[in-house]
């Protein structure tokens, strides 16, 4: 009971006092039904189809098209029928069910269209929406949270743009689905997610800047427009990441500012001038801290099947709507963020020595301070565990500090995570820095002690140093396509070949220990799908001196 109230004061006590504000008026709302019927006035067009994005075949893997001309709807490796009461589904998960409201699934039916017209993609598309719209006129349950509609709003947007020969001769439909979406576009701008903030509120205010276009509402263009500058000043730090330090966020971040420059191009040019350095500031960023990895860094909460590839998708259309490129050599260091990479063309180390996340919005935070990611020959070699659920037994797992491969102090956390999204006390005095060789940081965790890594790069070698007070675990989790094996002090990582690829050198002192089993082997690349790894752990007794452990890839 004690140790819930303290988790309750910690956690509020970081909140802005308008998000405590926010808290209360919505408990006195809860429950509130939205008003689900509306007569939509005239609109414009909204050209939201970019074909490197919503075309990208990394992209339409995820989806699988047969499947959803049967109705069955394969989402985070779910797969389910959408329908009935509210569309909820209590044989799936809650992450399943708030992302089938997203109508994404659409989208891979327009891409078919567009490759052979067929009318058939279109005719589903229109089922599933008059399904969803009929289903769905109590005004109530996920699919009128405000973050479902500012998806789904643009999902159909884009689709609509995709559709739009066949929906000019469907009129009834289409008055039938803008009425809906007008009735939508009304309750999010009605019940905005203030006592969130963060990517939450970002996704509000860019379904509202599209839906007042769209409906051709010019004064509420210009309110939310000056409301979206202000978060893009805020939620993009000075060094180019989202300040909620998820490069999985990130991404959606980078693709939402692309969708309203795209947006905006015609109808207000000058706006749409003032986004494109950010997008290339992000496009930098993302660019710089995920090349030479193979995936999407798997700090805080970060998975890669919910944002587009970068690669494929992202920077394909940031090059051919803007001509924005990324900085071919990158950037080392986001000291805002407090990301850190190091690398040879060989060997790729990013280091997480930046705070959790922005103080009021932890929810996405893990205990990964200090922690790093090492990718070989541009795969990935030493991994976080990532993130993989939001809700169930595992999420407490891939929030806490042995899912990442940093240092636990006398077996007690950096900081509180609790519940699905929140954070207590937390790392303290967190700094970073680097050098041409090195990087490294410190922190206070949230027990009061003191850590210090360094990590070091010389041609083939990697050199970690540690400095802590008292009983150390260090954990190293191997990526799936390689083994670990010990001899003595030293432990050989193998290929799936049986090649060795690298070897751990631990000091005299240290005990070692190597998982194959339980809960510390499991590793979530992808949201909804984990895999068995290995992991290393070696444990030292310190009063301050230095550790080092040596990697030596051959």
């Amino acid at each position: 009971m004690w140790k819930k109230i303290e988790n309750y004061y910690w956690t509020l006590r970081y909140l802005k006092k308008s998000q405590i504000f926010y808290l209360a008026k919505n408990r006195l709302k809860r429950g509130k039904r939205a008003v689900t019927a509306a007569a939509a006035p005239e609109t414009a067009e909204l050209p939201l189809w970019m074909e490197e994005l919503d075309a990208c075949p990394d992209y339409l893997k995820r989806f699988c098209v047969p499947e959803i001309l049967e109705g069955q709807v394969r989402l985070l490796y779910e797969v389910g029928t959408p329908g009935g009461k509210n569309w909820e589904n209590s044989g799936k998960s809650h992450l399943w069910n708030f992302n089938l409201h997203y109508l994404e699934f659409l989208i891979p039916l327009a891409a078919a269209y567009g490759q052979n017209a067929d009318v058939r993609y279109y005719e589903c598309y229109r089922e599933y929406c008059r399904n969803w719209i009929r289903e769905n006129r109590e005004g109530s349950g996920d699919g009128w949270h405000p973050y479902t509609i500012s998806l789904r709003l643009t999902n159909l947007w884009i689709c609509m743009d995709r559709f739009s020969d066949q929906l000019e001769n469907d009129r009834e439909f289409l008055q039938e689905l803008r009425d809906s979406m007008y009735a939508q576009y009304r309750h999010l701008r009605k019940s905005l997610e203030l006592h969130l903030l963060g990517n939450h509120y970002f996704e509000n205010l860019k379904g509202v800047v599209l839906g007042s276009l769209y409906f051709q509402e010019p004064e509420v263009y210009e309110q939310y427009k000056r409301k979206l500058r202000e978060e893009i000043q805020e939620q993009i730090l000075p060094d180019g990441v989202h300040y909620e330090r998820s490069m999985m966020y990130h991404k959606i971040i980078l693709e939402d500012l692309t969708r309203v420059a795209r947006a905006v191009r015609n109808s207000d040019p000058s706006f749409c001038r003032e986004l494109l350095p950010v997008l290339k500031k992000m496009a930098d960023a993302a660019w710089s801290l995920e090349n030479g990895l193979g995936r999407t860094p798997l700090f805080n909460d970060a998975g890669d099947n919910v944002a587009k590839p970068l690669s494929d998708a992202l920077l394909q259309g940031l090059k051919s709507e803007f001509g924005i490129c990324p900085g071919a050599e990158g950037h080392r260091a986001f000291p805002d963020a407090g990301y850190y990479c190091l690398g040879n063309g060989h060997i790729k180390i990013i280091l997480d020595a930046g705070k959790m996340a922005p103080d009021h919005m932890p929810g996405h935070g893990h205990c990964d301070g200090l922690s790093f990611e090492l990718g070989l020959e541009g795969r990935p070699f030493l991994v976080n565990a990532g993130t993989g659920q939001y809700q169930g037994e595992l999420r407490p797992y891939f929030r806490s500090t042995a899912a990442h491969n940093t240092v636990l102090i006398d077996g007690k956390e950096q900081s509180v995570c609790w519940g699905e999204h929140r954070v207590g006390k937390r790392i303290t005095a967190v700094s970073g820095a680097y050098g041409d060789r090195w990087v490294g940081g410190s922190l206070t965790t949230c027990f009061g002690k003191r850590q210090v890594r360094q990590i070091g790069l010389k041609d083939r070698l990697v050199v970690i140093k540690d400095r802590i007070r008292g009983r150390g675990a260090g954990y190293f989790h191997l990526a799936p396509e390689y083994v670990y094996t010990i001899d003595g002090q030293c432990v050989q990582a193998r290929d799936q070949a049986g090649k060795e690829v690298c070897r751990f050198q631990a000091m005299p002192e240290d005990t070692i220990r190597i998982h194959t089993e339980g809960r510390l082997c499991v590793y979530a690349p992808e949201f909804g799908k984990t895999e068995r790894i290995q992991v290393l752990e070696i444990l030292w007794d310190s009063d301050g001196e230095e550790h080092e452990l040596r990697l030596q890839f051959l």
